[in-house]
């Protein structure tokens, strides 16, 4: 998922010809506050979709938020299951046909996109500050 920053792009670039690193320091601050919220987004039954989030170095002005965990796209975006079929780990027959995802990402994109300004705004002040 992308999302556009607007004419803060122009700016960027403008202090990245002064001071070579900026959009990459930037794009790594923000890059740590996403997946901080995606963390608080994921549901949790043994922790192990939730520590598995990461993201990648910023080169080039982008980073990518990933989860490597098998199970993390079925849980993102639903899945469909055979009803009636028993699960001896949770002793337990399947009722429904079509699980719902939590779209623990996507809202995290969403929810983050309102703090991206003003993470954008702390991190300009920062590198005009003397």
């Amino acid at each position: 998922m992308q999302f556009d920053m607007g004419g803060l792009g122009k700016a960027l670039d403008k202090m990245e010809s002064k001071t070579p690193g900026t959009i990459d320091k930037f794009v790594s601050m923000a890059g740590e506050k996403l997946v901080g919220e995606v963390k608080m987004n994921t549901p949790v039954d043994t922790g192990r979709l939730r520590e598995a989030w990461g993201r990648t170095p910023a080169a080039e002005g982008k980073t990518e938020v990933y989860n490597n965990t098998a199970y993390a796209a079925h849980v993102e975006f639903g899945h469909r299951q055979q009803v009636g079929r028993f699960v001896p780990a949770i002793s337990k027959r399947l009722k429904q046909g079509f699980v719902p995802g939590k779209k623990m990402l996507h809202r995290s994109v969403d929810t983050f996109e309102g703090e991206f300004q003003q993470i954008a705004s702390a991190a300009m002040e920062e590198l005009m500050s003397p």
